[in-house]
């Protein structure tokens, strides 16, 4: 296993992978040593070329607000602590906790839609749909804008697939250029607005003379929440059902024991991770494991593998939903890069997971679920699935989440 013998191996076009869980925390950990920027340039870079240089050229269009710039997830310190600190402001834990009401209502309500289809595309007609609702919400950007929103995300992630041709990286290149123009939109607008929300409070700050945030990080924060927010609790919601369809006993198990599903949700984190990886730069020259890295080489973090490396991980690749370390999967990042929407990722994959158990008696694949190509994401293309409902004489109340779900 690379693992055991590779823990520190390197790619034909040069990337280093690193592949334990403990080495990958302290990558995480040094941001002095590793650089999280040029996120938007790094993965397409041919080998031998300059980080620096082609991440410049990307801020240079950055500073026309033309693509977004580094902020927050690919900012290095001390910028990204202005970052974070207003990007939380905007989704802590206790503001989650406040949209538990109505999240469970919007849930509710998409999951009777669906339900009553009988057979259904999970990832289409719910997956998707739930969050990117959501997110957009919490934006104050139109509703009836999801399908385009949802296909710009679509496309510019593509760019982190590993296996782009011309035509599929000039197509993910404009749909970011025409998110990041829809984006400038909305936040023009709704900045004259009374209504407050997210947008309103990122523009609050960057009015602010004393504050270092301005309208183009205020962009750059808005693009990436719109990023994550659709695709990581999507592909996280998919993949756990798919579990489920997998493990029969356990859907039964979960729909007796719905104290559980909290616990079987950080499995689901752990055990198919949704983004596979992520990059980082040498700043410096360095050595892990007597290998030498150069400055200025890109380093490839694999969450998933340190997800299963069972030097951390009791028999990692069983579902054990009284697992002591549950949480301390690597699928949000880890250190001050660590995912600032992961709580609300959490309550709205439980809701959901909860609340499909709750009104079925038993769930079934009808069809093929492939995944999309990619050695970035592992999200299902496709999840066709039949339900059998329960009587609504024997439906259990939809009860609302408990405290500890909201760490």
């Amino acid at each position: 296993m690379i693992r055991d013998q590779y823990p520190v191996y390197q790619l034909p076009n040069g990337i280093y992978c690193i592949s334990r869980y403990e080495d990958i925390i302290k990558v995480s950990r040094d941001t002095d040593g590793f650089s999280s920027t040029h996120q938007g340039s790094i993965a397409s870079l041919k080998q031998g070329e300059s980080i620096i240089k082609e991440g410049n050229k990307m801020q240079l269009l950055a500073k026309l607000g033309l693509v977004p710039t580094d902020v927050m997830a690919v900012s290095d310190p001390p910028e990204h602590k202005t970052h974070r600190k207003i990007g939380h402001k905007g989704l802590n834990a206790h503001f989650v906790k406040s949209l538990e009401p109505e999240l469970e209502q919007r849930c509710q309500k998409l999951m009777n839609e669906v339900l009553a289809k009988g057979n259904f595309d999970f990832m289409q007609d719910f997956a998707w749909r739930f969050p990117v609702s959501v997110i957009i919400q919490l934006l104050g950007f139109p509703p009836e804008d999801y399908e385009k929103i949802k296909k710009w995300c679509e496309r510019i992630l593509e760019t982190q697939s590993g296996i782009n041709d011309r035509k599929t990286l000039a197509r993910s290149h404009i749909a970011g250029l025409r998110l990041v123009r829809y984006c400038w939109r909305q936040f023009l607008s709704l900045k004259k607005q009374p209504e407050q929300n997210m947008t309103k409070l990122f523009a609050q700050f960057a009015a602010d003379p004393d504050s270092e945030f301005t309208d183009r990080l205020a962009i750059s924060l808005i693009f990436q929440l719109l990023m994550a927010g659709s695709d990581s609790s999507a592909t996280s919601m998919g993949n756990a059902v798919k579990l489920l369809l997998e493990n029969p006993d356990l859907q039964q198990k979960l729909r007796d024991n719905p104290e559980q599903i909290a616990a079987f949700v950080e499995e689901v984190f752990r055990l198919e991770t949704a983004f596979q990886g992520h990059f980082r730069w040498t700043k410096k020259d360095t050595e892990l494991h007597g290998v030498t890295l150069p400055r200025e080489i890109r380093i490839f973090l694999m969450w998933a593998s340190g997800n299963r490396d069972e030097r951390f991980w009791e028999d990692p690749d069983s579902i054990k939903l009284d697992r002591k370390n549950g949480k301390k999967h690597l699928t949000f990042g880890h250190g001050i890069h660590a995912c600032i929407g992961r709580e609300l990722a959490r309550m709205e994959i439980i809701m959901a997971i909860r609340m499909l158990l709750q009104k079925t008696d038993s769930l079934s694949q009808t069809a093929e679920a492939p995944f999309v190509a990619s050695m970035f994401s592992h999200t299902l293309l496709r999840l066709p699935i039949s339900v059998t409902l329960k009587s609504k004489s024997h439906a259990d109340p939809i009860c609302p989440l408990k405290e500890s779900v909201i760490a």
